[in-house]
């Protein structure tokens, strides 16, 4: 299994050969757990991450002694239906991942079983990454949570190829009154030595991540507050 690597910018032609590599393959996680990062809106948004990361370890052990970790930030990134709808478009486009030194093809992964690839430039090199959209909820409502309004999220899945095994999950939220928030949440272990060996810095580029696309989501929620104040 091949880590994408290249000392400069991988082209829309290389990110899809990353992904027809990972999908010819498949997920390099059970497949049993695809989907179950968004677990916590299903049940009403009464489960922590805590009890999704047990119950992930808990179905994994059969199959993997992987120890999983796990990422969550929450951001508000402002209010109202118009930022709410802004940041619902952010996301379907990507454009949390456009941080410069990281991004994915906006016109990939619109819906469930499609493959995005990654790309991230880690200290002067080139990383590709393959995924696979596994869950997708609507923007219209449908959540079961409390408090929230609508919801839209997705969650992708690694394939093989990706340095990291797990699963992560984007959502958006407009609570009931009005504020919108943007969150990310990750549960991820190492499935390739250069993952093992790097492990404290893929640590740190998660966390980075995670800091940089909630900076972005804020970022645009202020320019539909900007927008409304003219």
């Amino acid at each position: 299994m091949p880590p994408f690597l290249s000392l400069t910018r991988p082209t829309i032609a290389d990110a899809r050969e990353c992904v027809k590599y990972g999908q010819q393959r498949g997920f390099n996680y059970p497949r049993e757990l695809a989907g179950r990062s968004d677990d916590d809106d299903a049940s009403g948004g009464s489960s922590s991450s805590g009890a999704i990361i047990a119950d992930v370890a808990s179905l994994s052990h059969k199959y993997s002694r992987r120890r999983w970790v796990e990422d969550r930030t929450r951001a508000e990134i402002g209010s109202g239906e118009r930022t709410y709808a802004r940041a619902c478009v952010a996301l379907k486009t990507w454009e949390h991942f456009d941080l410069g030194w990281a991004s994915v093809d906006a016109n990939t992964g619109h819906a469930v079983g499609d493959g995005v690839c990654v790309r991230a430039r880690v200290g002067g090199v080139w990383m590709r990454n393959p995924l696979e959209i596994v869950r997708l909820r609507g923007a219209e409502g449908g959540t079961k949570r409390r408090g929230v309004k609508k919801r839209f999220s997705f969650a992708h899945g690694t394939m093989e190829g990706h340095v990291l095994a797990g699963e992560e999950r984007f959502a958006v939220e407009l609570m009931d009154d009005g504020r919108v928030y943007y969150e990310a949440y990750a549960f991820s272990a190492p499935a390739h030595a250069v993952a093992l060996i790097g492990y404290p810095l893929v640590r740190l580029l998660q966390k980075r991540f995670h800091w940089d696309s909630a900076r972005v989501m804020r970022k645009i929620g202020a320019s539909c507050a900007t927008v409304e104040e003219r």
